[in-house]
């Protein structure tokens, strides 16, 4: 069975990532008390995203031969995925990296925020302006609780808690 599986991926990677039937977004959000930030995974569809950078750059933009796709995608999830602390300050994602992965592709991201998430408020608008059904899926975990956010297009900030 393994051997079959393993196939099948090793298959499905070579070739070119077909457009999907559901749209949705996958994040886990994670404080780092030692480090006094907030880390963040984010898996993504390549066919979206890609379809969204080159959207927005004006030219085809390929994560696997652009040299500013990391540029571009910071750029776009620093828009679209917006943390406020208690006080209400945004906080601006730095990068950290990418990981693709068959057809999806995890993004990696971070901030400061010695304050921990407390009072934050989180808003994930990946790809509204493009997929009108898509839906993004937050899990949370912080200060030993975890909890779960659910995002659709018009939705707005939601308190971690």
């Amino acid at each position: 069975m393994t051997g079959i599986l393993s196939l099948l991926l090793a298959s499905s990677s070579a070739q070119a990532a077909p457009p999907h039937t559901f749209h949705t977004s996958l994040m886990q959000l994670e404080y780092n008390a030692e480090e006094q930030s907030v880390e963040v995974a984010l898996q993504v569809y390549v066919h979206d995203l890609e379809n969204m950078l080159s959207h927005r750059a004006g030219k085809q933009v390929r994560l696997d031969k652009t040299p500013e796709a990391a540029t571009l995608t910071l750029a776009y999830v620093n828009e679209s995925v917006n943390l406020k602390n208690r006080e209400g300050q945004t906080r601006a994602f730095t990068w950290v990296g990418m990981e693709p992965e068959a057809d999806a592709v995890w993004l990696y991201v971070e901030t400061k925020m010695p304050e921990g998430l407390d009072g934050a408020q989180l808003r994930d608008r990946l790809f509204f302006e493009m997929l009108d059904d898509q839906v993004n899926l937050v899990h949370l975990k912080f200060a030993g609780k975890k909890a779960d956010l659910v995002f659709k297009v018009g939705d707005e900030f939601k308190a971690i808690s």
